[in-house]
């Protein structure tokens, strides 16, 4: 099992048939980061759409059509002292 430090620089605002940014085998451990809903990296720099921006999507090599996956985020750690959210 590998270990593996991505660091994105495409995100994606839907979820649907975009081109793998990583393939990874089962069992493999991903460390990367994300945008906030804005679109804004950790250092406030816009990078993304004002529009939930996803990093991805991960290839895991011999995952067949109707697969189950079972995911494991181990550790999330925030990048600023402050959130906010919408009504």
């Amino acid at each position: 099992m590998a270990t593996h430090r991505f660091t994105p620089d495409v995100f994606h605002a839907s979820m649907g048939a975009h081109e793998p940014v990583l393939c990874v085998k089962s069992g493999d451990t991903i460390i990367t980061t994300t945008l906030d809903a804005h679109g804004f990296d950790q250092a406030q720099v816009k990078r993304g759409p004002d529009t939930n921006p996803m990093t991805g999507p991960f290839f895991v090599e011999g995952a067949k059509a109707g697969d189950t996956l079972a995911v494991s985020i181990n550790r999330i750690s925030m990048t600023r002292e402050m959130g906010w959210t919408r009504q």
